[in-house]
């Protein structure tokens, strides 16, 4: 563990002294966990892959920031959260000045007629659901999905996300309540 720990270090040390071509490795090594990020946010192919080159671009671009203290995988799961909640709020608030363009736009592209009715129910509630999850507050959405979507363990998130257990569920709760209140309002 610490001897590959240590390669990543001699890598990003490389990468710094004027490697840039060795850049690669780490997306290369790291693009699954991006997406994975970005997916939570975004929900288009295109948007998801626009936001995971920013991201390493982003992070790229502040390598040298990177203290040899915590695994890179940390500080870049970090980085690319802080730019997806970042988007998230852009996008809440484009949605207040424009309308809801996106949501307009997916159920623009469904074709109802081609599902059967029990599976027009399913799309509907993940409609009415994914809609609810674009209006909650980004950081209450983030933890509810990985704890019902991604089935992770309070302590999983715990560990990536870098906050206390206790954060996360009072986080998951709020996220409960604000569907709860959104899907009520639109019942």
């Amino acid at each position: 563990m610490e001897e590959s720990k240590e390669k990543e270090f001699k890598l990003i040390q490389d990468i710094l002294d004027g490697q840039q071509d060795r850049y690669r490795i780490l997306v290369d090594r790291y693009a699954s966990m991006v997406f994975s990020i970005v997916g939570k946010f975004a929900n288009r192919q295109a948007e998801r892959e626009e936001l995971a080159q920013q991201i390493f671009v982003k992070a790229y671009e502040r390598l040298d920031s990177f203290k040899k203290q915590s695994k890179f995988s940390s500080w870049l799961y970090t980085l690319a959260r802080n730019h997806c909640l970042d988007y998230a709020k852009n996008i809440r608030r484009l949605n207040k000045e424009f309308g809801e363009m996106e949501s307009e736009e997916l159920v623009a592209n469904m074709k109802v007629e081609d599902l059967p009715d029990d599976d027009i129910e399913k799309e509907e509630e993940k409609a009415i659901l994914n809609k609810a999850l674009s209006v909650i507050t980004p950081i209450h959405a983030e933890a509810f999905l990985m704890k019902y979507r991604d089935n992770m363990t309070y302590k999983a998130m715990a560990k990536r996300l870098d906050a206390n257990e206790g954060a996360l569920k009072v986080r998951v709760h709020r996220a409960r309540k604000e569907l709860k209140d959104y899907i009520n309002q639109y019942n």
